[in-house]
This record gives C-alpha cells, sequence and structure tokens, in this order.
C-alpha cells in the first residue's frame, strides 16, 4: 500500500478547521481527484487535533496531518499529480485559507500495515 500525507504546518497563533476540511475540501479534493484522474483512494486517515506529548509548551510541527491511501504506487504518484489540473489546484488552493493558514506539506511513503499484534509480541519471546 502508498499513502500520501498532507502535512499542516502549525505555526504561533494558527488554527485548523477541521469541520471545514471534512465536510467541503476533503469532498472537493475526493471530487477533483475523480474528475481529473478517475481514481479513487482506499482509504483517508485524518489526524487533527494534534498534541504534544510530555512537552505540552512546545510547538509541533504539523497541526494536522490526511493520509491518503492507495493499492499501489502508480496511483499514489497519479494523484500527487492532481495540481497539474489548473481547475483542481486553483479550487484547492483557493479553499485553503477557509481551514488553515497555508498550503500543506506533501509527503509520500511506502506502507506497511501490522495488524498481528500477538505474533509481534510472541516473536520477541514470551
Amino acid at each position: 500500500m502508498y499513502m500520501v500525507a498532507f502535512m499542516y504546518p502549525n505555526k504561533a497563533g494558527g488554527t485548523f478547521n477541521l469541520e471545514h476540511f471534512l465536510e467541503v475540501h476533503l469532498p472537493l479534493g475526493l471530487h477533483q481527484t475523480f474528475k481529473h484522474l478517475a481514481l479513487k483512494p482506499v482509504k483517508l486517515v485524518v489526524y487533527s487535533p494534534t498534541w504534544n506529548v510530555g512537552y505540552p509548551q512546545g510547538l509541533l510541527p504539523y497541526i494536522a496531518i490526511s493520509s491518503v491511501f492507495f493499492n499501489t504506487r502508480a496511483e499514489a504518484e497519479k494523484f500527487a499529480g492532481l495540481f497539474g489540473f489548473e481547475e483542481a489546484a486553483r479550487l484547492l488552493s483557493a479553499d485553503f485559507p477557509n481551514y488553515t493558514p497555508g498550503p500543506p506539506d506533501v509527503m509520500m511513503a511506502e506502507v506497511t500495515e501490522l495488524t498481528d499484534i500477538d505474533a509481534l509480541i510472541a516473536a520477541h519471546g514470551a
């Protein structure tokens, strides 16, 4: 599985409107993805709000992260090219101020999902 993550920088005094992101921006992005790329992700995960474990006064680098998952690297790379379509770039960029102070950092990665926790524990020796 492959993932494209959108990481929204955390700035002093910055905010992230999760409701707008979930109800407006995310559906807009999915619509543009299907319209221009004929592509649908297999899973979406949104992390927000974020907080700093152990150092509550410290400013974390990201206020929110949205991960979009695809079965293949080719699909993830195709998705990463969405801003190559003028309409998608214009609409999505114009919506940034409605939920965050600026555009996200974007990262792509291969994902290894580990779900058999008991086997992992047992592998170390009971």
